[in-house]
């Protein structure tokens, strides 16, 4: 196995108490399709499995809130598989976006 990551590394593992996998992805080197590919693994560690269980609830208590989901839920915006980074507003997103924006030129000009 050949370690690409640029550290910083642990001494031993018994300092490791609790370990999570967050997320596994592929990966190729320098972009070469042609290479074989590299897994990429992401973790966490905590010094107890306490702190590792409140980290894992902040995280699933983000996701419920995240605005993304929110937006699309609330019927504020959408997007569009042709168009992924872009949000189209419908047209309760569209009265709120416009009051913002009217509240930024109030404040700007005072």
């Amino acid at each position: 196995m050949v370690d690409l990551c640029h550290g910083p590394h642990l001494p031993n593992t018994s300092l490791l108490k609790a370990a999570a996998i967050t997320n596994c992805s592929r990966a190729f080197w320098r972009a070469d399709v042609t290479k074989e590919p590299l897994q990429r693994v992401y973790g966490i560690t905590y010094p107890d499995k306490q702190q590792l269980k409140d980290y894992q609830h902040r995280i699933e208590e983000a996701k419920k809130r995240d605005h993304r989901n929110v937006g699309v839920q609330q019927e504020l915006f959408f997007f569009h598989h042709l168009s992924p980074g872009s949000a189209f507003f419908l047209p309760h997103g569209g009265r709120i976006y416009h009051a913002l924006i009217e509240l930024m030129r109030e404040k700007y000009w005072e």
